[in-house]
């Protein structure tokens, strides 16, 4: 099994299942454009993405390598409100526009959509220039798509996740479970709060509730962090942590366009300007101080 992640045929083994686009089983990003502070493609990438695969090229990989470890400096990470990896692909693939370097499946695995060189329109934050300096990576979790009386876009007639012996499980319908590479695969929320299950907490003024996302894709996006600092070391093993509050802020963050390291989408976009939505992800149940302490211990770590 794959364990690496590409950026400009360069190579990093994450120690976690990786399909890459062109593997067996691979999804290909329907909607990747180039990077304006790269260029060794053509620039009119740059702009609507063209219809043959064969126009996505490189010339220079060595150059072009160099190029993008100067100009990427975040890694953002989502939620899809979708109920698997191969949904939002579905979802992505029906846009003109979207696109994400990562899908982050619930059995943990990940999905590495095209080189991480191209750029991929998921979060242009409140400057408009989000993509152009990010990697981006969408978790499977429903959000509150999950709940009956809040769900906006699939209209479900009751709550997606059910108390089994303790904890809360996502009911998947065969569509979507038979499509996990983990055959029967059970997708348990990693932690659960209290009686009810999910997490409520505001987040760019609005109150978000949602069930946690599985073990196994912690275990995935950290070991995705770690890989993806090494390959492109300006997106530091950091989040954006509030020293008074002693916590991660979830609300879109004042330097949001020049922090070096792992965000949240809702970090750098709050729909401040015209034509810019407000987000949320990766929302309230997800476990940041479980995210800062493993990267620290790897920071820590001695390297011999």
């Amino acid at each position: 099994m794959n364990k690496n992640i590409v950026a400009c045929e360069k190579t990093i083994d994450i120690n976690s299942p990786v399909i890459l686009w062109d593997s067996e089983g691979g999804l290909t990003c329907p909607n990747r454009r180039g990077r304006s502070a790269c260029s060794q493609h053509n620039s009119i990438l740059n702009n609507d993405p063209p219809k043959l695969e064969s126009e996505y090229s490189i010339e220079n990989h060595d150059k072009a390598y160099e190029e993008l470890k100067n100009s990427v400096y975040q890694l953002i990470i989502h939620y899809d409100a979708c109920y698997s990896s191969h949904h939002c692909h579905k979802v992505i693939s029906e846009s003109t526009f979207k696109g994400s370097h990562f899908y982050l499946d619930l059995d943990g695995t990940l999905y590495q959509t095209c080189d991480l060189y191209w750029k991929t329109n998921t979060a242009p934050a409140d400057d408009k220039n989000g993509n152009e300096r990010s990697v981006h990576v969408e978790m499977s979790n429903l959000s509150w798509e999950a709940l009956k009386s809040e769900s906006e876009y699939h209209k479900v007639t009751s709550d997606q996740y059910r108390q089994k012996k303790g904890r809360w499980e996502l009911s998947l319908s065969d569509q979507w479970k038979n499509l996990i590479r983990t055959q029967n695969f059970h997708a348990y929320a990693a932690r659960g709060f209290g009686k009810r299950g999910y997490f409520s907490r505001q987040i760019n003024g609005k109150i978000v509730r949602m069930w946690d996302f599985t073990n196994e894709q912690y275990e995935a996006l950290i070991n995705l962090c770690i890989g993806i600092n090494k390959i492109l070391p300006r997106i530091n093993l950091r989040v954006p942590y509030d020293k008074k509050n002693k916590r991660t802020p979830l609300d879109r963050i004042s330097n949001y366009s020049t922090f070096k390291g792992i965000l949240g989408h809702a970090h750098v976009q709050r729909g401040a300007v015209e034509g810019i939505s407000c987000k949320y992800d990766p929302g309230s149940a997800f476990n940041w101080l479980r995210l800062r302490r493993a990267l620290e211990k790897e920071i820590s770590t001695p390297v011999f």
